[in-house]
């Protein structure tokens, strides 16, 4: 038996750790001298010792040691061990996008630039504000129109921010999908003529604070950082204003994490007569809220192998559509090996069209895929019931 202070010197762990040890349950003597009180040890505690020390090593803490060194089976440990892989890969990822970020600002200094525009990732929030949305020619006519809103309604409704929401995908100068607002402190009287809406910030944002003057510079900016940082944005972005001539950029945004596509099995067909027919591509978006009808923001929709699309009777394949169920349509994937993919759809009315959204993914060449799917946007021309053997596709 050792005595602490030989363990202590045989291991090279302090005395005073060896006593918390004890304390915390994580390393106990095997015996205590009931009369001094000296911890005493077998030379099995300098092999606990030696797996504290890989451990920590490891990045386990005190607790997570102690349920390893007192754990009763290998499925116990294999569960430590598992948990502890899956929390420093999550680390690693962290410390990967702060190198990106890093990297990109030590790129932009090296081409000159002064004016730096730090990027965050942030959770979302809320504005509650009066609200009208419209096509403007150009971003000054919202500018205008925005600062009449503020004088038409009653100051003590009034908050300290203006916001512009932008729902185009890609820069324009003319020829706008915009929504003004400005943030309200209570309820908005519909006489005024706006909507009242609350703005929801879900999910993961990328925020960048600039001057209302470094604007088109914080949006190169940010767009830039995106980018580097292997995220894609998934939403309109938004420019909240404030008093002292502050904007703060916010963009719906999620990591491309490319996942490969689960493998399912065709469900029994159920009929939807909703979709039964054929129908016209209109767009792609990211998310429904971008999409405008008569206005398309993707010039590449209609030329994409996408612009039609049939919803045969019975939910009979054709052409590299491997059929349909209510609710999603079927595709194949060939990596690792071919099988069924399924990508949801929905209908809606918009403005007294059928529309329908489809969700398909970008897909690479090793089978993975975006996490969040873009939007195919399609209107629906014909009820026919079409037979898969009558189809005649036309290919752009």
């Amino acid at each position: 038996m050792y005595k602490i202070g030989e363990l202590s010197r045989l291991c090279r762990i302090p005395v005073k750790t060896l006593r918390y040890y004890d304390n915390e349950g994580v390393l106990v003597p095997d015996e205590i001298d009931r009369f001094t009180g000296y911890r005493y040890y077998s030379a099995e505690r300098i092999a606990d010792c030696n797996r504290i020390i890989s451990l920590k090593e490891l990045g386990f803490s005190l607790e997570e040691i102690k349920k390893h060194l007192h754990a009763s089976t290998d499925e116990d440990i294999f569960a430590l061990v598992d948990a502890k892989c899956a929390e420093i890969e999550e680390k690693s990822k962290e410390l990967s996008l702060q190198l990106k970020k890093l990297n990109h600002i030590r790129k932009s200094l090296s081409e000159g630039e002064r004016t730096m525009f730090p990027m965050a990732i942030r959770s979302g929030d809320t504005i509650r504000v009066a609200y009208q949305r419209k096509m403007y020619v150009t971003k000054a006519e919202a500018e205008a129109t925005l600062a009449q809103m503020k004088e038409t309604l009653p100051k003590q409704l009034i908050g300290a921010r203006t916001v512009i929401v932008n729902y185009e995908m890609e820069y324009r100068e003319k020829d706008l999908d915009l929504a003004i607002c400005v943030e309200i402190t209570g309820g908005l009287a519909k006489s005024l003529g706006y909507e009242e809406k609350t703005l929801t910030f879900s999910g993961e944002l990328a925020t960048l604070v600039c001057k209302r003057e470094q604007l088109d510079d914080g949006y190169q900016s940010m767009l830039s950082q995106i980018h580097e940082i292997d995220y894609q944005i998934i939403g309109a972005s938004y420019e909240i204003y404030y008093e002292d001539g502050t904007v703060e950029l916010k963009i719906p945004v999620c990591k491309k994490v490319r996942c490969m596509d689960p493998m399912i099995e065709r469900q029994v067909f159920k009929n939807d007569e909703a979709a039964v027919g054929k129908w016209e591509i209109r767009d792609i978006v990211p998310s429904k809220e971008q999409f405008v009808y008569g206005y398309q923001k993707c010039p590449e929709a209609e030329n994409s192998v996408w612009h039609e699309l049939y919803f045969p009777k019975d939910g009979e394949p054709y052409w590299f559509l491997k059929g349909w169920t209510k609710g999603c349509l079927y595709l194949e994937a060939t990596i690792p090996e071919p099988h069924l993919v399924a990508n949801p759809y929905s209908i809606e009315s918009v403005n007294g069209h059928i529309i329908m959204f489809l969700e398909i993914p970008r897909r690479y060449e090793d089978g993975s895929r975006d996490a969040v799917p873009q939007l195919l946007v399609f209107e629906k021309i014909s009820d026919q019931h079409f037979l898969a053997k009558d189809i005649q596709i036309s290919v752009n």
